[in-house]
């Protein structure tokens, strides 16, 4: 901070010289970048100092219930205590309990844990970007049960509350099949969709940005009233287009993005009101720096970061782009330029934040958006007057949309991040681009520069890093398993995917910042959700080299909730080998085909031996199974451990003649924060304790990496912190 006060504050003179147009930029860039640490700088003491823990609440039912999964959501407007008066916090509940909810507006008292919002891990480059979400609390509360809920009073709703719960129950009353409800909820009230697989369609089709409320569909709204009253009359389209865009921005809450929304609509309708007086461009650009002005916290979150990279390459980027591609293209040079100058520009920010960018995500937003265009009003005004017929057609229309056009347009480009500084260095040549478009300045070599920039990194895949030792990294992607293993010589491995689509997006991520460019072998422990639910996002995002699974015995096949389509894996039995690099791989468990009706106890245990060091990695299995090991000779010989816990440090698994047979110097649990199952069990802990083994939970730790070095092992974890474990003295 003080280095770009000083940086500002030299440039000044520069203001009075006769290059002060050339240099005026610097002092706003770095004014607005102070503004942005500033924010979340002072966002961050704010968040430190409320309240957290248990904490005796009082507030009122500040939203309508919203169904996700197997809770019911909502948000409580709190009056105590004091230091959080006035605060929103996010409220879920179960959704299949014995008493239904108080309904909103009524006032209630509980005694809850104020949960903060965890960090993302460092690693990820999402450590600010979560602070920037400004729609989302501080805290959260999520209760057992809705009997908690002491209503102190009769619901008394707001004006606007009433008005959210009208639109609610109306469209709750239409008759939708559940795509069509999932993408009518999402395009015209902001209801999050209830089936996630929905969600990774669009987020691998490019198209995300429409299944939120956001400033497009907010300033499509407000353009499509605008458009209707300057038809109807020619006075008065801006004043009512703004009028919309509020009432709008109220029915569906007046999150960050929509307010971001109402800012460009504002923008546009004065613009087009005033016969463009104010050009469009300088309108939008105002609009978006009034919000990051008074939300400086705004300026690291990815939705911003893309929208706006995105209007510098359609901007400023199309015409020379154009210019260069005009030889090859003629007439088509500047439609192709104004397609594919947005997907240029915002790669650089895909690969950083997301691990890899859409293919098709240049004609997905072409032949998606107008259909979103008319959809968002045509679905609204359904909402308010259901009309037989016209509904039917606009949720068959939907269904179309989420079933057959976007999954037909998926499909990701895997993008290794694991050296970050050519993808910061392409970034910053689009703000350059834009900067000398806009001054009329000569861009042809700088554009010949980005494009072969970013042709290179498709082709190389991003920038790899190679391993120089081993490492089992065990990724925090909440109650479940995901391990990266990599070997210096050998391609990545992974063991298990986490329980659903979201863990499957956060492994790309993880593999694109760990630098992995090439296909990775899956194996997958035994069939159930928290070890295999993300497969099918997996293979997706991410092409697989080859992908193992334990053989069974049985008529049903295990694997069909969670398989990809087309997919064949390998069965895995005892005895199975191979090697990966430098490293050598041999199945365990299970010793045979069994038909059981605890996948636990057909759970892979893979050993892996790379120098002077092993790895027992243990899936899901139980004590009786560590039992049959030792019977069956297991683990034998080996100077130094590292042991992933079976079955997520329960009471069921880690048996201690199992552990004193091992030695292990380390032990990574895979346990998600505040789980359910409260694993790790405190017995389980006291085993490796006493046997002097080091261990690490995932998700208390963000995520925990051990990797083999000199004398020991080096431990770091997700949220920063570092450790070095020395290794066992040799027994005599």
């Amino acid at each position: 901070m003080l280095l770009g006060a000083l940086a500002w504050l030299l440039t000044l003179p520069l203001l009075r010289s006769p290059y002060r147009h050339r240099w005026a930029v610097v002092p706003l860039a770095l004014g607005l970048a102070g503004f942005t640490f500033l924010g979340l700088a002072r966002k961050a003491r704010w968040e430190t100092a409320l309240p957290a823990g248990f904490q005796a609440v009082e507030g009122r039912i500040d939203a309508p219930w919203t169904r996700q999964g197997e809770r019911l959501r909502t948000r409580i407007e709190l009056s105590a205590p004091a230091s959080m008066r006035g605060l929103s916090l996010p409220l879920t509940v179960p959704a299949d309990g014995e008493q239904a909810p108080p309904v909103p507006g009524t006032p209630v008292r509980l005694r809850t844990d104020l949960r903060p919002v965890q960090p993302a891990p460092v690693f990820l480059v999402e450590r600010p970007l979560w602070r920037a979400r400004s729609d989302e609390a501080p805290r959260r509360i999520h209760l057992a049960s809705a009997q908690l809920l002491e209503a102190t009073g009769p619901a008394g709703p707001s004006l606007l509350l009433r008005l959210q719960t009208f639109a609610r129950r109306r469209f709750e009353a239409l008759p939708l099949g559940p795509t069509a409800k999932d993408l009518w909820g999402a395009l015209a009230l902001g209801i999050p969709p209830a089936d996630e697989a929905h969600f990774s369609v669009f987020a691998e089709s490019g198209t995300l940005h429409i299944l939120v409320v956001s400033g497009l569909q907010v300033t499509l709204v407000m353009a499509a009233m605008e458009a209707l009253l300057r038809r109807l009359r020619q006075r008065g389209a801006a004043a009512g287009a703004i009028a919309a865009g509020l009432v709008y921005a109220g029915l569906v809450g007046f999150s960050a993005p929509v307010w971001r929304g109402l800012f460009m609509g504002v923008a546009w309708a004065v613009g087009r009101s005033s016969g463009w007086k104010l050009p469009p461009v300088a309108g939008l650009h105002g609009a978006l720096l009034l919000w990051l002005l008074g939300h400086p916290g705004a300026g690291v979150e990815p939705g911003f970061l893309l929208a706006w990279w995105a209007l510098l390459g359609l901007l400023w980027g199309a015409d020379p782009l154009a210019g260069l591609l005009s030889p090859l293209l003629g007439r088509l040079a500047l439609p192709f330029a104004r397609l594919a100058a947005p997907w240029l520009s915002t790669l650089p920010l895909l690969a950083l934040l997301h691990g890899g960018a859409p293919w098709w995500g240049i004609l997905a937003n072409l032949l998606v958006l107008p259909l979103v265009a008319v959809l968002t009003p045509v679905c609204l005004a359904l909402i308010l007057l259901p009309l037989p017929g016209l509904t039917e057609g606009a949720a068959a229309l939907l269904t179309w949309m989420g079933d057959g056009l976007a999954p037909a347009l998926t499909g990701i480009a895997p993008l290794a991040t694991g050296v970050l500084w050519p993808w910061l260095l392409l970034a910053l040549g689009w703000l350059a681009l834009a900067h000398l478009q806009g001054r009329l300045k000569r861009t042809r070599a700088l554009t010949v520069g980005l494009m072969a920039a970013s042709l290179w990194l498709l082709a190389l895949r991003g920038t790899g890093r190679v391993p120089d030792t081993l490492s089992l990294e065990s990724v925090d992607i909440g109650q479940g398993d995901a391990l990266l293993l990599r070997v210096p010589g050998g391609d990545a491995t992974l063991i298990d995917t986490g329980p659903g689509p979201w863990p499957g997006r956060r492994l790309a991520r993880v593999l694109s910042r760990r630098g992995v460019r090439e296909p990775v072998h899956l194996v997958l422990t035994h069939a159930h959700a928290d070890h295999a639910g993300g497969w099918a996002t997996l293979a997706r995002l991410w092409p697989l080299a080859s992908t193992s699974v334990p053989v069974t015995a049985g008529a049903e096949d295990p694997w069909s909730p969670f398989r990809p389509v087309g997919a064949e894996p390998g069965g895995l039995l005892r005895g199975d080998a191979w090697t990966r690099g430098g490293a050598a791989f041999s199945v365990r468990w299970p010793p045979g085909a069994f038909s059981l009706t605890d996948a636990n106890a057909v759970s892979v245990v893979l050993r892996v031996d790379w120098r002077d060091r092993q790895l027992w990695l243990m899936g899901d299995a139980l004590a009786i199974q560590e039992k049959d090991l030792l019977d069956l000779g297991d683990p034998g010989p080996s100077p130094h451990r590292l042991l992933k816990a079976g079955h997520h440090g329960s009471r069921s698994a880690s048996d201690p003649a199992w552990v004193a047979a091992l030695k292990p110097e380390l032990a990574i649990i895979p346990a998600g924060l505040r789980n359910r199952f409260e694993h790790p069990n405190p017995e389980t802990l006291e085993t490796f304790r006493r046997q002097g083994t080091m261990a690490w939970i995932t998700g208390p730790s963000a995520g925990v990496r051990a990797a083999a070095v000199e004398g020991g092992w080096h431990v770091e974890t997700g949220d920063g912190a570092a450790a070095f474990t020395p290794l066992r003295s040799p027994t005599p």
